[in-house]
């Protein structure tokens, strides 16, 4: 049991290591250190406009405050926690999403027969790529939205928001529920636009659209992406900010502020938010304050709370009780109880 669990360790350590050292990673340490460099230049245009000085930029960046806070130890909490669930959940996102398309691409051919695939060329592939790459973008707005107009869906989408120091770790602040929806409305919204280039063109097309697809959010990953779930304001400007998200756009949708709540939905697209009325551009930099501005005590302390307390808020949802009654006040001893259900490295 012990060797076991020691080479379980070993797995997952190594795992977390490729991911931080590769190149091709979103998380990881080249796609971080790209944002943190923009992130200079938008500490010099909104904050140091005086002179620049790279020590207190660094204060800046990485003030004391975000990483000693228990909003960040839960953070790595359920960082750690989701990677150690993390085969499971690709697999299940891919068999899903591939067993859909596959499913609709072999309708496609029962009611239209076979058609004569041909290798596509470089631009059909790109164009291909990108009506893959909005249906992805489009499905993650849906999902989004979804988890913040209905309450039961909203209490797992709370872990997200419930951060009150953001950082890049908070990307992964997600709880399985959440994850699990969003391979949902892929299977919805993704999944037949694959099909569609499964029947017409084949498997080697299909892997090749999806590759595209992948080059793309990696490109918005190197476009200091990681400045999203950070206190480092960096807007695109009234323009561009309707077509991307901009890190600003980001840091509002977790703001406490009212006049912020439920804007900016999009996770690459800020297009979508424009087209269905939930944009939110502001004329210049705001100092925001991060959490759920609607409960007044942090329902999620810890992996346990994180990871349990959710399925309370949605069953008192799922009753009827109004909004402003779903919120629990969390019980600090109920906490310690569940975390001593988990080891005691994810505590």
């Amino acid at each position: 049991m012990i060797e076991a669990l020691a080479d379980g360790g070993t797995w997952m350590a190594s795992r977390l290591a490729e991911e931080l050292v590769s190149p091709t990673s979103r998380s990881g340490l080249l796609a971080l250190l790209a944002g943190w460099i923009v992130g200079a230049f938008a500490y010099r245009f909104y904050v140091a406009r005086t002179g620049f000085s790279l020590r207190a930029y660094l204060r800046y960046a990485f003030p004391r405050r975000v990483y000693v806070s228990r909003s960040f130890a839960v953070d790595v909490q359920i960082f750690l926690f989701e990677r150690a669930l993390a085969p499971m959940r690709w697999v299940a996102l891919a068999l899903s999403v591939s067993i859909v398309a596959t499913a609709l691409a072999n309708g496609l051919e029962a009611l239209f027969g076979p058609v004569t695939q041909a290798a596509p060329g470089a631009a059909t592939t790109a164009l291909l790529g990108l009506a893959l790459f909005l249906a992805a973008d489009f499905g993650t707005y849906v999902t989004h939205r979804l988890s913040h107009q209905l309450p039961v869906l909203w209490a797992f989408h709370r872990v997200h928001h419930s951060a009150e120091e953001l950082n890049p770790l908070t990307l992964n602040r997600k709880h399985p529920v959440y994850s699990l929806l969003g391979v949902l409305i892929d299977c919805l919204t993704v999944a037949p636009m694959q099909a569609l280039v499964l029947f017409a063109f084949g498997t080697p097309a299909t892997a090749a659209t999806i590759a595209a697809v992948n080059m793309g959010f990696l490109a918005f990953a190197y476009c200091a992406a990681s400045l999203r779930h950070t206190h480092i304001w960096l807007s695109y400007g009234p323009l561009l900010d309707k077509i991307f998200v901009s890190p600003a756009l980001h840091q509002i949708h977790h703001s406490k502020a009212p006049r912020h709540f439920d804007k900016n939905y999009g996770e690459v697209l800020a297009l979508w938010d424009w087209l269905f009325g939930t944009h939110y551009q502001p004329r210049e930099r705001e100092e925001l304050a991060f959490g759920l501005g609607d409960e007044d005590v942090q329902p999620h302390p810890n992996l346990a709370a994180a990871m349990f307390e959710p399925f309370g808020y949605a069953w008192r949802a799922l009753r009827g009780r109004r909004t402003a009654d779903v919120a629990p006040v969390a019980d600090p001893a109920q906490s310690e109880v569940l975390a001593e259900a988990l080891p005691e490295a994810l505590r």
